[in-house]
Protein backbone atom coordinates (compact mmCIF):
# COMPACT_ATOMS: atom_id res chain seq x y z
CA UNK A 1 0.00 0.00 0.00
CA UNK A 2 3.12 2.53 0.15
CA UNK A 3 4.23 2.90 -2.96
CA UNK A 4 0.41 3.14 -3.90
CA UNK A 5 0.24 6.02 -1.32
CA UNK A 6 3.81 6.94 -2.60
CA UNK A 7 2.49 7.31 -6.30
CA UNK A 8 -1.27 9.09 -5.39
CA UNK A 9 0.83 11.70 -3.23
CA UNK A 10 3.23 12.29 -6.14
CA UNK A 11 -0.11 12.86 -8.23
CA UNK A 12 -1.58 14.98 -6.10
CA UNK A 13 1.19 17.00 -5.99
CA UNK A 14 2.55 17.32 -8.95
CA UNK A 15 -1.71 18.51 -10.08
CA UNK A 16 -1.30 21.41 -8.08
CA UNK A 17 2.31 22.18 -9.21
CA UNK A 18 0.77 21.66 -12.95
CA UNK A 19 -2.41 24.53 -11.53
CA UNK A 20 0.33 26.91 -10.42
CA UNK A 21 2.40 27.10 -13.08
CA UNK A 22 -0.93 27.51 -15.44
CA UNK A 23 -1.61 30.14 -13.21
CA UNK A 24 1.17 31.99 -13.75
CA UNK A 25 1.69 31.46 -17.45
CA UNK A 26 -2.40 32.77 -17.73
CA UNK A 27 -1.36 35.92 -15.40
CA UNK A 28 2.00 36.51 -17.60
CA UNK A 29 0.63 39.96 -18.95
CA UNK A 30 -0.52 40.97 -15.63
CA UNK A 31 1.13 44.01 -14.31
CA UNK A 32 2.39 43.75 -10.84
CA UNK A 33 1.57 40.03 -10.70
CA UNK A 34 4.07 38.01 -8.63
CA UNK A 35 4.44 34.41 -9.75
CA UNK A 36 3.86 31.57 -7.74
CA UNK A 37 5.80 28.34 -7.00
CA UNK A 38 4.92 24.90 -5.59
CA UNK A 39 7.01 23.93 -2.62
CA UNK A 40 7.22 20.14 -1.71
CA UNK A 41 7.79 18.45 1.50
CA UNK A 42 7.87 14.71 2.51
CA UNK A 43 4.74 13.48 3.87
CA UNK A 44 5.01 12.92 7.63
CA UNK A 45 3.92 9.04 7.35
CA UNK A 46 5.67 5.97 7.24
CA UNK A 47 7.83 5.72 4.07
CA UNK A 48 7.08 9.05 3.31
CA UNK A 49 5.86 10.16 -0.17
CA UNK A 50 5.50 13.57 -1.00
CA UNK A 51 3.05 16.94 -0.57
CA UNK A 52 2.78 20.34 -1.19
CA UNK A 53 4.08 22.53 1.98
CA UNK A 54 3.02 25.42 0.68
CA UNK A 55 2.35 27.65 -2.33
CA UNK A 56 4.75 30.77 -1.95
CA UNK A 57 5.10 33.87 -4.51
CA UNK A 58 7.99 34.99 -5.23
CA UNK A 59 8.83 38.60 -3.70
CA UNK A 60 11.71 40.23 -2.16
CA UNK A 61 10.82 43.16 -0.03
CA UNK A 62 14.03 44.96 -0.67
CA UNK A 63 13.32 44.81 -4.39
CA UNK A 64 9.81 46.07 -3.96
CA UNK A 65 10.94 49.07 -1.76
CA UNK A 66 13.74 50.25 -4.77
CA UNK A 67 11.13 50.65 -7.02
CA UNK A 68 9.20 52.64 -4.33
CA UNK A 69 11.98 54.84 -3.93
CA UNK A 70 12.97 55.19 -7.32
CA UNK A 71 9.12 55.92 -8.07
CA UNK A 72 9.13 58.68 -5.50
CA UNK A 73 12.39 60.19 -6.61
CA UNK A 74 11.44 60.06 -10.36
CA UNK A 75 7.74 61.67 -9.39
CA UNK A 76 9.85 64.19 -6.92
CA UNK A 77 11.85 65.73 -10.12
CA UNK A 78 9.49 65.81 -12.59
CA UNK A 79 6.74 67.28 -10.46
CA UNK A 80 9.15 70.34 -9.81
CA UNK A 81 10.49 70.31 -13.34
CA UNK A 82 7.13 70.75 -14.40
CA UNK A 83 6.87 74.47 -12.53
CA UNK A 84 10.84 75.01 -12.47
CA UNK A 85 10.78 74.55 -16.48
CA UNK A 86 7.59 76.70 -16.97
CA UNK A 87 9.06 80.19 -14.89
CA UNK A 88 12.41 79.27 -16.55
CA UNK A 89 10.82 80.28 -19.49
CA UNK A 90 8.91 83.19 -18.59
CA UNK A 91 11.64 84.41 -16.74
CA UNK A 92 14.19 84.01 -19.26
CA UNK A 93 11.44 84.89 -22.01
CA UNK A 94 12.89 87.93 -24.40
CA UNK A 95 9.34 89.15 -24.81
CA UNK A 96 9.61 89.88 -20.81
CA UNK A 97 13.17 90.21 -20.43
CA UNK A 98 13.61 93.07 -17.69
CA UNK A 99 16.97 93.98 -19.31
CA UNK A 100 15.84 95.44 -22.80
CA UNK A 101 12.93 97.56 -20.45
CA UNK A 102 15.62 99.04 -18.47
CA UNK A 103 17.71 99.44 -21.64
CA UNK A 104 14.57 101.29 -22.82
CA UNK A 105 14.41 103.79 -20.18
CA UNK A 106 18.32 104.24 -20.69
CA UNK A 107 17.84 105.22 -23.89
CA UNK A 108 14.87 107.72 -23.25
CA UNK A 109 16.56 109.30 -21.22
CA UNK A 110 20.20 109.76 -22.25
CA UNK A 111 18.05 110.95 -25.93
CA UNK A 112 16.10 113.59 -23.08
CA UNK A 113 19.36 114.42 -21.63
CA UNK A 114 19.80 116.07 -25.25
CA UNK A 115 17.01 118.47 -25.09
CA UNK A 116 15.60 117.43 -21.42
CA UNK A 117 12.51 120.38 -21.79
CA UNK A 118 11.33 118.48 -25.11
CA UNK A 119 7.59 116.79 -24.57
CA UNK A 120 8.58 113.93 -26.67
CA UNK A 121 11.66 112.77 -24.87
CA UNK A 122 10.02 113.13 -21.46
CA UNK A 123 6.73 111.21 -23.03
CA UNK A 124 8.95 108.87 -24.44
CA UNK A 125 10.78 108.00 -21.03
CA UNK A 126 6.84 107.63 -19.55
CA UNK A 127 5.69 105.28 -22.20
CA UNK A 128 9.06 103.19 -21.73
CA UNK A 129 8.02 102.98 -17.95
CA UNK A 130 4.95 102.16 -18.47
CA UNK A 131 6.19 98.94 -21.13
CA UNK A 132 8.32 97.64 -17.73
CA UNK A 133 4.99 98.05 -15.81
CA UNK A 134 3.18 95.75 -18.24
CA UNK A 135 6.33 93.35 -18.45
CA UNK A 136 6.13 93.16 -14.22
CA UNK A 137 2.36 92.75 -14.82
CA UNK A 138 2.74 89.44 -17.20
CA UNK A 139 5.22 88.03 -15.08
CA UNK A 140 3.10 88.44 -11.95
CA UNK A 141 0.28 86.96 -13.48
CA UNK A 142 2.24 83.74 -14.98
CA UNK A 143 3.53 83.15 -11.26
CA UNK A 144 0.05 83.66 -9.68
CA UNK A 145 -1.31 81.60 -12.22
CA UNK A 146 1.64 78.57 -11.89
CA UNK A 147 0.28 79.29 -7.78
CA UNK A 148 -2.88 78.64 -8.64
CA UNK A 149 -2.29 76.05 -10.41
CA UNK A 150 0.00 74.35 -7.59
CA UNK A 151 -2.67 74.99 -5.13
CA UNK A 152 -5.42 72.50 -7.62
CA UNK A 153 -2.89 70.22 -8.23
CA UNK A 154 -2.30 69.31 -4.86
CA UNK A 155 -6.18 69.61 -3.43
CA UNK A 156 -6.41 66.57 -6.39
CA UNK A 157 -3.46 64.87 -5.16
CA UNK A 158 -4.70 64.74 -1.63
CA UNK A 159 -7.85 63.61 -2.58
CA UNK A 160 -5.90 60.68 -4.42
CA UNK A 161 -3.62 59.81 -1.89
CA UNK A 162 -6.46 59.92 0.72
CA UNK A 163 -8.23 57.68 -1.94
CA UNK A 164 -5.39 54.94 -1.85
CA UNK A 165 -4.43 54.77 1.79
CA UNK A 166 -8.06 53.73 2.43
CA UNK A 167 -7.98 51.59 -0.39
CA UNK A 168 -4.49 49.31 1.33
CA UNK A 169 -6.39 49.53 5.02
CA UNK A 170 -9.20 48.06 3.75
CA UNK A 171 -6.82 45.27 1.58
CA UNK A 172 -4.93 44.78 4.87
CA UNK A 173 -8.50 44.19 6.26
CA UNK A 174 -8.67 41.46 4.20
CA UNK A 175 -5.23 39.87 4.60
CA UNK A 176 -5.77 39.60 8.02
CA UNK A 177 -8.68 37.49 7.81
CA UNK A 178 -7.25 35.52 5.03
CA UNK A 179 -4.38 34.44 7.50
CA UNK A 180 -6.30 34.33 9.99
CA UNK A 181 -8.56 31.28 8.64
CA UNK A 182 -5.43 30.02 6.61
CA UNK A 183 -6.80 30.92 3.69
CA UNK A 184 -4.93 32.25 0.13
CA UNK A 185 -3.60 35.72 0.46
CA UNK A 186 -1.68 36.02 -2.75
CA UNK A 187 -4.05 37.82 -4.91
CA UNK A 188 -4.90 39.89 -2.21
CA UNK A 189 -0.94 40.76 -1.48
CA UNK A 190 -0.05 41.53 -5.50
CA UNK A 191 -3.37 44.20 -5.23
CA UNK A 192 -2.04 45.63 -2.24
CA UNK A 193 1.58 45.84 -3.75
CA UNK A 194 0.34 47.88 -7.01
CA UNK A 195 -1.93 50.41 -4.66
CA UNK A 196 1.63 51.02 -2.72
CA UNK A 197 3.23 51.14 -5.59
CA UNK A 198 0.65 54.01 -6.93
CA UNK A 199 0.89 55.42 -3.26
CA UNK A 200 4.74 55.89 -3.60
CA UNK A 201 4.93 57.52 -6.68
CA UNK A 202 2.39 60.80 -5.21
CA UNK A 203 4.66 60.42 -1.49
CA UNK A 204 7.57 58.81 -0.20
CA UNK A 205 6.33 55.83 1.69
CA UNK A 206 8.47 53.23 4.21
CA UNK A 207 6.38 50.27 4.81
CA UNK A 208 6.52 47.65 7.30
CA UNK A 209 4.97 44.45 7.15
CA UNK A 210 3.64 42.48 10.53
CA UNK A 211 3.65 38.89 11.59
CA UNK A 212 0.07 38.64 10.58
CA UNK A 213 0.43 40.09 7.24
CA UNK A 214 -0.95 43.83 7.59
CA UNK A 215 1.70 46.34 6.07
CA UNK A 216 2.00 49.44 8.29
CA UNK A 217 3.26 52.85 5.76
CA UNK A 218 4.39 55.67 6.49
CA UNK A 219 5.95 59.16 5.11
CA UNK A 220 9.90 59.40 4.66
CA UNK A 221 9.47 61.73 8.11
CA UNK A 222 7.61 59.38 10.38
CA UNK A 223 4.14 60.75 9.30
CA UNK A 224 1.58 57.20 9.73
CA UNK A 225 -0.40 56.50 6.48
CA UNK A 226 -1.80 53.13 7.21
CA UNK A 227 -1.82 51.61 10.23
CA UNK A 228 -3.17 48.20 10.21
CA UNK A 229 -6.73 48.65 8.85
CA UNK A 230 -6.47 52.29 9.72
CA UNK A 231 -5.63 54.72 6.58
CA UNK A 232 -5.02 58.95 7.10
CA UNK A 233 -6.54 61.44 4.77
CA UNK A 234 -4.61 63.70 3.16
CA UNK A 235 -5.13 68.15 4.06
CA UNK A 236 -4.30 71.00 1.66
CA UNK A 237 -4.82 74.41 2.64
CA UNK A 238 -3.33 76.72 -0.15
CA UNK A 239 0.69 75.45 -0.90
CA UNK A 240 0.58 73.88 3.07
CA UNK A 241 -0.16 69.59 3.00
CA UNK A 242 -0.54 67.95 5.98
CA UNK A 243 -1.39 64.11 6.91
CA UNK A 244 -4.53 63.78 9.86
CA UNK A 245 -4.21 60.47 11.18
CA UNK A 246 -6.94 59.39 13.93
CA UNK A 247 -7.62 63.35 14.86
CA UNK A 248 -3.37 63.91 14.85
CA UNK A 249 -1.81 66.13 11.74
CA UNK A 250 1.68 65.65 10.89
CA UNK A 251 2.86 69.01 8.58
CA UNK A 252 4.67 67.17 5.31
CA UNK A 253 8.02 69.65 3.87
CA UNK A 254 9.29 68.42 0.41
CA UNK A 255 11.49 66.26 2.19
CA UNK A 256 8.21 63.88 1.78
CA UNK A 257 9.28 62.78 -1.52
CA UNK A 258 6.99 61.78 -4.27
CA UNK A 259 4.52 64.09 -6.48
CA UNK A 260 3.80 65.64 -3.19
CA UNK A 261 7.36 66.62 -2.33
CA UNK A 262 7.88 67.69 -5.77
CA UNK A 263 5.09 70.16 -5.79
CA UNK A 264 5.74 71.57 -1.84
CA UNK A 265 9.55 71.83 -3.09
CA UNK A 266 8.35 73.80 -6.35
CA UNK A 267 6.85 76.18 -4.04
CA UNK A 268 9.40 76.69 -1.64
CA UNK A 269 12.52 76.31 -3.70
CA UNK A 270 11.04 78.09 -7.26
CA UNK A 271 7.86 80.22 -7.03
CA UNK A 272 8.42 81.87 -3.49
CA UNK A 273 12.40 82.67 -4.15
CA UNK A 274 11.45 84.01 -7.65
CA UNK A 275 8.56 85.93 -6.32
CA UNK A 276 11.28 87.50 -2.92
CA UNK A 277 13.95 88.43 -5.83
CA UNK A 278 11.44 89.80 -8.46
CA UNK A 279 9.94 91.89 -5.20
CA UNK A 280 13.18 93.07 -4.22
CA UNK A 281 14.48 93.87 -7.43
CA UNK A 282 10.87 95.67 -8.39
CA UNK A 283 11.27 97.82 -5.08
CA UNK A 284 14.84 98.61 -4.98
CA UNK A 285 14.73 99.77 -8.45
CA UNK A 286 10.98 101.98 -8.19
CA UNK A 287 12.72 103.56 -4.79
CA UNK A 288 16.25 104.31 -6.73
CA UNK A 289 14.48 105.85 -9.60
CA UNK A 290 12.00 107.73 -7.11
CA UNK A 291 14.42 108.83 -4.99
CA UNK A 292 16.70 110.30 -7.75
CA UNK A 293 13.26 112.26 -9.14
CA UNK A 294 12.88 113.24 -5.80
CA UNK A 295 15.98 115.20 -5.76
CA UNK A 296 15.58 117.56 -8.75
CA UNK A 297 13.63 119.49 -9.86
CA UNK A 298 10.19 119.87 -12.93
CA UNK A 299 9.67 121.97 -15.77
CA UNK A 300 8.18 124.41 -13.39
CA UNK A 301 10.49 124.60 -10.66
CA UNK A 302 8.89 122.12 -8.20
CA UNK A 303 10.74 119.28 -6.42
CA UNK A 304 10.04 116.40 -8.30
CA UNK A 305 7.89 113.68 -7.26
CA UNK A 306 8.11 109.94 -7.09
CA UNK A 307 7.56 108.03 -10.71
CA UNK A 308 6.32 104.87 -9.24
CA UNK A 309 3.96 103.51 -6.25
CA UNK A 310 3.31 99.79 -5.39
CA UNK A 311 2.27 98.13 -2.04
CA UNK A 312 5.02 97.01 0.06
CA UNK A 313 3.54 93.63 0.84
CA UNK A 314 3.52 92.88 -3.03
CA UNK A 315 5.68 94.80 -5.41
CA UNK A 316 5.80 92.97 -8.34
CA UNK A 317 2.16 92.43 -7.77
CA UNK A 318 1.19 96.33 -7.14
CA UNK A 319 3.41 98.26 -8.79
CA UNK A 320 2.18 101.41 -10.95
CA UNK A 321 3.04 104.79 -12.42
CA UNK A 322 2.52 107.45 -10.08
CA UNK A 323 -1.12 109.07 -11.54
CA UNK A 324 0.19 112.58 -10.94
CA UNK A 325 2.96 112.85 -12.72
CA UNK A 326 3.44 113.46 -16.37
CA UNK A 327 5.87 115.29 -18.91
CA UNK A 328 6.15 118.22 -16.91
CA UNK A 329 6.66 117.03 -13.45
CA UNK A 330 9.79 114.48 -14.40
CA UNK A 331 12.66 116.45 -12.31
CA UNK A 332 15.30 116.35 -14.95
CA UNK A 333 16.88 119.69 -13.18
CA UNK A 334 19.20 119.60 -10.77
CA UNK A 335 17.73 122.73 -9.07
CA UNK A 336 15.12 124.73 -9.35
CA UNK A 337 16.79 127.74 -10.28
CA UNK A 338 18.33 126.37 -13.60
CA UNK A 339 17.26 126.95 -17.00
CA UNK A 340 14.85 124.45 -19.18
CA UNK A 341 17.78 122.86 -20.44
CA UNK A 342 19.13 121.91 -17.39
CA UNK A 343 19.66 118.10 -17.34
CA UNK A 344 22.35 117.48 -14.53
CA UNK A 345 19.69 115.23 -12.45
CA UNK A 346 19.08 112.70 -15.69
CA UNK A 347 22.71 111.52 -14.80
CA UNK A 348 21.45 110.24 -10.87
CA UNK A 349 17.98 109.22 -13.03
CA UNK A 350 20.47 106.34 -14.83
CA UNK A 351 22.91 105.72 -12.43
CA UNK A 352 19.70 104.90 -10.14
CA UNK A 353 19.37 101.44 -12.63
CA UNK A 354 22.89 100.64 -12.69
CA UNK A 355 22.69 97.35 -11.86
CA UNK A 356 19.32 96.48 -12.17
CA UNK A 357 19.55 95.06 -15.19
CA UNK A 358 22.52 92.20 -13.97
CA UNK A 359 20.62 91.04 -11.09
CA UNK A 360 17.70 89.90 -13.11
CA UNK A 361 20.12 88.12 -15.22
CA UNK A 362 21.50 86.50 -12.44
CA UNK A 363 17.93 85.27 -11.45
CA UNK A 364 17.13 84.26 -15.32
CA UNK A 365 20.86 82.15 -14.62
CA UNK A 366 19.70 80.76 -11.08
CA UNK A 367 16.80 79.27 -12.49
CA UNK A 368 18.79 77.97 -15.17
CA UNK A 369 21.53 76.46 -13.93
CA UNK A 370 18.83 74.89 -11.59
CA UNK A 371 16.77 73.60 -14.02
CA UNK A 372 19.65 71.86 -15.87
CA UNK A 373 20.12 70.08 -12.63
CA UNK A 374 16.86 68.90 -11.92
CA UNK A 375 16.75 67.66 -15.54
CA UNK A 376 19.91 66.13 -14.78
CA UNK A 377 18.31 64.16 -11.71
CA UNK A 378 15.35 63.21 -13.56
CA UNK A 379 17.50 61.29 -16.23
CA UNK A 380 19.27 59.53 -13.12
CA UNK A 381 15.86 58.43 -11.30
CA UNK A 382 14.62 57.53 -14.00
CA UNK A 383 17.09 55.02 -14.79
CA UNK A 384 17.30 53.67 -11.44
CA UNK A 385 13.51 53.19 -11.62
CA UNK A 386 14.17 51.30 -14.58
CA UNK A 387 16.57 49.39 -13.21
CA UNK A 388 14.31 48.62 -10.14
CA UNK A 389 11.43 47.49 -12.01
CA UNK A 390 13.63 45.17 -14.06
CA UNK A 391 15.29 43.19 -10.91
CA UNK A 392 11.95 42.64 -9.47
CA UNK A 393 10.91 41.40 -12.88
CA UNK A 394 13.69 39.22 -13.27
CA UNK A 395 13.18 37.55 -9.54
CA UNK A 396 8.99 38.08 -9.22
CA UNK A 397 7.56 38.28 -12.85
CA UNK A 398 6.69 35.46 -14.60
CA UNK A 399 8.99 34.00 -17.49
CA UNK A 400 7.29 32.08 -20.11
CA UNK A 401 10.35 29.63 -21.26
CA UNK A 402 10.79 28.90 -17.82
CA UNK A 403 7.04 28.00 -16.87
CA UNK A 404 6.72 25.88 -20.49
CA UNK A 405 9.61 23.89 -18.45
CA UNK A 406 8.11 23.54 -15.18
CA UNK A 407 5.27 22.13 -16.98
CA UNK A 408 7.07 19.74 -18.90
CA UNK A 409 8.32 18.74 -15.60
CA UNK A 410 5.51 18.33 -13.55
CA UNK A 411 3.80 16.43 -16.16
CA UNK A 412 6.25 14.10 -16.29
CA UNK A 413 6.05 13.96 -12.29
CA UNK A 414 2.41 13.50 -13.03
CA UNK A 415 2.59 10.84 -15.76
CA UNK A 416 5.39 8.75 -13.85
CA UNK A 417 2.97 8.54 -10.84
CA UNK A 418 0.20 7.68 -12.57
CA UNK A 419 2.30 4.81 -14.01
CA UNK A 420 3.61 3.69 -10.86
CA UNK A 421 -0.44 3.39 -9.69
CA UNK A 422 -1.18 1.62 -12.67
CA UNK A 423 1.41 -0.83 -12.00
CA UNK A 424 0.74 -1.38 -8.47
CA UNK A 425 -2.98 -1.99 -9.49
CA UNK A 426 -1.62 -4.75 -12.24
CA UNK A 427 0.62 -6.20 -9.29
CA UNK A 428 -2.29 -6.56 -6.85
CA UNK A 429 -4.67 -8.06 -9.31
CA UNK A 430 -1.67 -10.30 -10.48
CA UNK A 431 -1.48 -11.58 -6.76
CA UNK A 432 -5.57 -11.79 -6.64
CA UNK A 433 -5.36 -14.16 -9.30
CA UNK A 434 -3.03 -16.51 -7.87
CA UNK A 435 -4.96 -17.49 -5.22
Amino acid sequence: MSMLNNALSGLNAANIALTVSGQNVANADVEGYSRQQAQFKTSNVYLGGVEVASVDRIVDAFLNDDIWRTNSDLSYFQNKQTYLGFIEQVVGSDSLNLNNSITSLTSALNAAATTPDSNAYRQQFLSAAEGLMRDFGQINGALEGQLNKLNTQMSNVALEVTSLTKQIADVNASIGKAVANNQPSAELKDNRERLINQLSKHIGVSTVERSNGLVDISTLSGAPLVVGTKGSSIEVNGTTVSSNFLGQKFKLNEHVGGQFGGLISADTQVIQPTLASLNSLVADLADDINMALQSGFDLNNNAGIALFEYNATNPLGSIGINPNIGTDELAFKGSNTAGPGDNSNIANVISAMSGKGERFTLLVGDLAITSKQNQTSIATASSLNTNAVAARDSLSGVNLDEEAASLMHFQQMYSANARVISTADQMFNTLLQMF
